[in-house]
């Protein structure tokens, strides 16, 4: 069993639990949910993770960052994790490994040995958790993982009543479905909730398509939730192409990348009019938006003038990968299965759409994390962990709703 390294630690965590609601994360990867987490409030008290570089990325920005012993950052499998230790946290919060049901992997979905979700569950069972925060593809929700998704909605409401042994998932979600709430102690509970996000939708510079999932134990009375989208397309089209704000603020000429879809929205908007009443919502926000700052990256074996910002060589498109246009929210960054990820990865350049690869800290930024969080390992190891890191901004939109509904009822 893994545990923390000392009993000054384990003193710290019993002084946080005490003091401040607390959090637990499984699969934290590169860090984006606990960041989230942490910028909502809550005292993270350890972080489980696998990769090694994820683990270096974690433990050297943990204490400065996170707040968080890195002792505490568990490098080791989620299924040999010794959950007692942290019986009284408050959230529990995880992105378990999404290959199983990407599109982009091989889709072999709860038979594959990478479905943690059954991990997941089995520590909600431990633990019992007010709250519960879960990140994961939209792959989720195809047709063919579409009773399993509904399944593990059904482990998460009632966790306690686990799969028997011999028993398969398909009967045991029969059984899940038979159970009544109200013949069972509502501290055996949880109301749950699902949301299907676009992450440009809430501010993020990225087209990031992800389901997340809010819990919460019954017997505190509170329902789960969905938020309110905040930003969209048809704003930025307004402010490029209408009212021509967007450039002038970047002090740049237009760049015309828009293809059909964008060109037939942009003739419905210019003939709708007051303009205002069309949209309330703020522009997605663009790579240009949140990149342009950054000096020019050096090249690879170059001295870096900012902090994992080096060029990698080799960037190229191919059939149904172009990459991402500078004046328009990136493409989802992927983590890739074979080798360097590309494809996706790469930048096309105003105003001649030269590609480039996006820099770490340029990815980082689409991810939203701030420009002081290290990524360790190689450039290939760091936008692997990207590719698979919840968007810190959008973490931070669920944990601090998750958080005030938990202290209103404190």
């Amino acid at each position: 069993m893994i545990s923390p390294k000392d009993s000054n630690v384990k003193s710290a965590m019993k002084y946080h639990r005490d003091k401040a609601l607390t959090s637990l994360e499984l699969f934290a990867g590169a860090g984006g949910l606990a960041l989230g987490v942490h910028a909502a409030g809550f005292q993270l008290v350890g972080l489980v993770e696998q990769d090694k570089f994820a683990v270096e990325t974690l433990r050297h920005n943990s204490q400065e960052i996170l707040g968080l012993n890195p002792d505490l950052v568990l490098h080791c499998d989620a299924r040999k994790v010794d959950y007692k230790q942290f019986v009284s946290v408050d959230l529990l919060s995880a992105g378990p490994p999404c290959q199983p049901f990407s599109t982009a992997g091989r889709s072999v979905g709860k038979d594959d040995p990478r479905n943690m979700f059954p991990v997941f569950v089995d520590a909600v069972a431990l633990l019992m958790p007010k709250a519960i925060l879960v990140e994961n593809v939209k792959g989720l929700l195809r047709e063919k993982f579409r009773d399993y998704f509904n399944y593990i909605l059904k482990c998460i409401e009632f966790p306690l009543y686990k799969i028997r042994e011999g028993e398969d998932w398909l009967n045991h979600y029969q059984r899940l479905q038979k159970i009544k709430k109200n013949e069972i102690l509502t501290c055996e509970q949880y109301n749950v909730a699902f949301q299907v996000v676009d992450t440009a939708d809430f501010g993020i510079p990225q087209r990031r398509e992800r389901v997340v999932i809010t819990a919460f134990r019954r017997d505190l009375g509170i329902e789960a939730f969905t938020l309110k989208e905040t930003h969209s397309k048809e704003a930025l089209l307004i402010d490029q192409w209408i009212t021509r704000t967007y450039w002038k603020r970047h002090h740049v000429s237009p760049h015309d990348y828009l293809g059909p879809k964008d060109k037939k929205i942009l003739n419905q908007l210019q003939n709708k009019s007051p303009l205002i009443n069309i949209n309330e919502r703020l522009p997605w926000r663009t790579v240009r938006d949140v990149v342009s700052n950054l000096p020019e990256p050096v090249d690879r074996g170059c001295q870096e003038n900012f902090l994992n910002h080096v060029q990698h060589p080799g960037a190229r498109t191919y059939k149904c990968h172009i990459g991402s246009f500078y004046d328009y929210p990136a493409k989802a960054l992927k983590a890739g299965t074979n080798g360097t990820p590309g494809g996706e990865n790469i930048v096309r350049m105003p105003p001649d759409d030269a590609v480039r690869y996006f820099t770490t800290r340029e990815s980082a930024r689409l991810h939203t994390f701030p420009d002081k969080w290290r990524f360790y390992g190689t450039w290939g190891a760091c936008i692997r962990q990207l590719g698979n890191a919840v968007p810190v901004d959008m973490a931070t939109l669920f944990a601090k709703e998750i958080y005030q509904r938990l202290i209103n009822v404190e």
